[in-house]
């Protein structure tokens, strides 16, 4: 390649020294630069790494190394680790000068996961997930290594795999500090960390439903294997650090895990844990799926034991970290963990071959819980002009993702249920404005102002009049929809004024959409009142359930639900999810 691009340079030189010698010198002034052009590609083609260090393997990844098994001392003690020369996992991958030139080259390849992870005793170690996993158990004791070596695992993958092949999802239950550098990376679609443990449930509960996804996939295709679909979906690798905090803070969900372990291979979903002390934290069914397991330095011998079948690794040098022993079903390897150099520089230059490619962005597997605030659309109907036939009022959250909140224009009446200052009125107001942005409807707006009630008319119908009626193709009446806030008064039966009977016309009515607002659920009537409802909870258990909100819901809302202005219980038939309501 280099004397491919050489030749050119060399054309150009002989065409200037021609026109030196012929005194031709303008034009020799106008090749000049087209030579300096040349000589910068040939300069940067060169292969300007710095050469491996004596006794270890070639950096490049195309073939995997013999693994070597572990060699011990005179004395029957530990592997000498101070032998194994350690280096930076970008010279392992192959990083030049342009790094994301190397990378680029990988993604056009074959998707492959066997990345190298460090160096032993004669030559590079490389593991391949696929092969030797699919899932991995990784234990140490605080300050061996465990976070560096997850850190060199996932951007030996991702540099080695574009995001159209492999994704990732962190789970960082020691603050957020091991991943919050790969968050970068183009792969990851999903970091929590134990700072938010509603965040990490719904990753949880997001894996569950992909666990899922994948299965009917794999079912529409009667496919045995994820590999076998004509556009197979990515490989998850769901990264754990500290696995026993999750196990103790959230304990609900850890089957969640067993299942991803159990049935991960064949669905393209591969699970890395790492704790500190791997007895009794990983149960038995999780274990039995976990074909490698990478003990770094521990504190005793049974730790060792769990995950080697001896108690080498408890005498593993603390002044040597990322020193390890990995056992994949067929052999122990002692190796040396290969650190990153500059983690940030690498997320940058797989970015840079994310954007070369021109790989979309990779869309996030869940969403942040509902903030606290949502604010109204600046412009008038602008997030309204999106549903041509629903109301928008805020956003709705599934228990994995956000999107928006709507209710349907002529799917009946809409009640919303709450105490005084929860947002009853700002809802109101928010979906009179909705309705006021739509072409063919009629609006009015009823409000107590002063201990009497007003009625406003936002939209009047344009297009339709009593001379427009008489034609035969007259269009038909627009649909009138009457927000009526403070309500309560007029469900009262024992009101026989004019505009309670006025009320109860139009609750009874087809052709009329009323949204009302009341405190209290007592007089409402499901569905004959109302069949979508916005109930603001109060957090009396009775009147909750009373009002629709179901009790798996309602279990699942703490304090912060109940002190937070606009958030409320969505419920549309048998369907219920938490919303908050925009200001």
């Amino acid at each position: 390649m280099v004397f491919a691009m050489a030749a050119p340079l060399f054309a150009q030189i002989m065409m200037i020294v021609v026109m030196i010698v012929q005194g031709q010198w303008m034009f020799a002034m106008m090749v000049v630069p087209g030579a300096i052009g040349c000589l910068a590609s040939v300069l940067i083609a060169l292969p300007w790494g710095s050469p491996a260090p004596a006794g270890t393997a070639s950096p490049s990844i195309s073939a995997a190394s013999p693994r070597p098994t572990a060699v011990d001392d005179d004395t029957g003690g530990t592997v000498a680790f101070h032998t194994m020369t350690s280096q930076p996992i970008e010279s392992m991958l192959g990083f030049d000068r342009l790094p994301w030139r190397t990378i680029v080259n990988h993604w056009i390849g074959p998707a492959d996961l066997n990345v190298p992870l460090g160096v032993a005793a004669q030559s590079r170690f490389d593991l391949d997930l696929v092969r030797q996993g699919p899932h991995a158990l990784v234990a140490g004791t605080t300050g061996s290594g465990k976070s560096v070596l997850l850190q060199s695992w996932c951007l030996a993958l991702a540099a080695c795999n574009g995001p159209d092949r492999l994704n990732f999802v962190f789970l960082d239950f020691k603050g957020g500090s091991a991943f919050r550098a790969l968050e970068q990376l183009p792969h990851t679609v999903g970091n929590v960390c134990d700072l938010d443990l509603a965040h990490a449930a719904r990753a949880l509960r997001a894996l569950e439903a992909e666990l899922t996804r994948r299965e009917r996939l794999a079912a529409e295709h009667h496919a045995a294997h994820i590999g076998d679909m004509p556009l197979p979906p990515p490989r998850l690798m769901v990264v754990i650090d500290e696995f026993h905090a999750l196990k103790d803070q959230l304990p609900d969900y850890i089957g969640r895990l067993v299942r991803i372990a159990s049935l991960g291979r064949s669905l393209g979903m591969h699970l890395i844990a790492c704790t500190q002390n791997p007895l009794g934290q990983v149960n038995a069914d999780m274990k039995a799926n976990m074909a490698i397991n990478i003990c770094l330095r521990v504190r005793d011998t049974m730790q060792s034991t769990e995950l080697l079948g001896d108690g080498r690794a408890a005498s593993i040098p603390p002044t040597l970290p990322g020193s390890a022993y990995c056992n994949d079903g067929e052999q122990v390897t002692a190796l040396r963990c290969a650190p990153v150099g500059d983690i940030a520089r690498c997320c940058r230059q797989v970015s840079l071959a994310q954007r070369f490619m021109g790989f979309a962005p990779t869309p996030a597997l869940f969403t942040a819980p509902l903030p606290m605030r949502v604010p109204a659309p600046v412009r008038a109907g602008h997030a309204r002009n999106r549903f041509p036939d629903r109301l928008w009022f805020g956003l709705a959250d599934d228990g994995i993702a956000l999107h928006d909140a709507t209710v349907p224009v002529a799917g009946g009446n809409i009640g919303v249920i709450g105490a005084h200052g929860r947002g009853k009125t700002t809802v109101l107001t928010m979906l009179a404005r909705s309705a006021a942005g739509m072409d063919g409807l009629m609006v009015r707006h009823s409000m107590m102002r002063r201990g009497e009630r007003v009625t406003e008319l936002l939209r009047g119908g344009d297009g339709f009049g009593a001379a427009a009626a008489e034609r035969p193709d007259a269009p038909l009446p627009p649909r009138l929809v009457w927000v009526v806030d403070d309500a309560d008064e007029l469900f009262d039966p024992f009101n026989v004024g004019d505009e309670a009977d006025a009320f109860r016309k139009a609750l009874a009515d087809a052709a009329v959409t009323v949204v009302f607002a009341v405190t209290t659920a007592r007089h409402v009537r499901v569905p004959e009142h109302c069949v979508t409802r916005i109930v603001f909870p109060c957090g009396e258990r009775t009147a909750d359930l009373t009002a629709g909100i179901p009790s798996n819901l309602l279990s699942t809302l703490g304090q912060r639900d109940l002190d937070t202005p606009g958030r409320a219980v969505l419920v549309t038939g048998a369907a219920a999810c938490l919303v908050q309501c925009a200001a």
